[in-house]
């Protein structure tokens, strides 16, 4: 009684109450049964992740502002954790480009190529047809390789221009069959900026038809 009659005492000389520890039952630990998946701190919590328990915030202490904040999660690894394809190493992103090629990848036959008398606008270029037939296994090359010939022939149709350093400028394929898009872009990639000749005018235009026939 003496101790209590103390403890009134000194409260009412304006002394400060004694220090009281928090509830006991205010802690918990990380295993602790959350009581029938009812929320097991519904006015939050403070986390230890490092000793394994955490304390249940009283109701006047959720929205305090000495809380520290949450524990984050690790961030996840780049690749999220999946397994490198064929057993590879973690990381590993494969071969790049300039690796051993496919070895199903094989090219198709060359083509025979014959160069139809070519068409001009605005002038002449001497020689055009003799120096795209000098050209010619390139440019079966370029069929050969993306694709081949859809059938037994096709045909591919060019226009450019040819100025006074004598080069084809502007390339363009005005009407391509039986050979595959990557076969012409192939094509006009080569013949731009091929050395073609001296015009007779500045600038003149030329259309040359090709004809790809499959070998016997």
């Amino acid at each position: 009684m003496g101790a209590v009659g103390a403890c009134v005492g000194a409260v009412a000389e304006g002394g400060a109450p004694p220090r009281q520890e928090p509830p006991e039952q205010g802690w918990i630990t990380a295993a602790a049964p959350d009581g029938g998946g009812a929320p097991r701190c519904p006015h939050g919590a403070l986390e230890d992740p490092h000793r394994g328990f955490v304390r249940c915030l009283e109701p006047g202490e959720a929205d305090a502002g000495w809380l520290p904040p949450s524990p984050q999660p690790e961030p996840p690894p780049p690749d999220g954790g999946a397994p490198p394809p064929d057993g590879g190493v973690p990381g590993d992103a494969g071969p790049i480009d300039g690796g051993v090629p496919d070895a199903s990848i094989v090219s198709a036959p060359l083509p025979l190529v014959e160069i139809k008398k070519p068409e001009f606008m605005n002038g002449d270029v001497p020689n055009v047809a003799k120096r795209l037939e000098k050209v010619a296994p390139d440019l079966a090359k370029c069929v050969a390789d993306h694709g081949g010939l859809s059938g037994v022939s096709g045909s591919i149709k060019v226009q450019f221009l040819v100025r006074v350093r004598g080069r084809a400028e502007g390339v363009e394929i005005l009407d391509a069959r039986g050979i595959t898009s990557d076969a012409q872009r192939c094509i006009r990639q080569f013949l731009k900026n091929k050395p073609i000749g001296t015009p007779s005018a500045d600038p003149v235009g030329v259309t040359v038809s090709l004809s790809l026939r499959a070998p016997k």
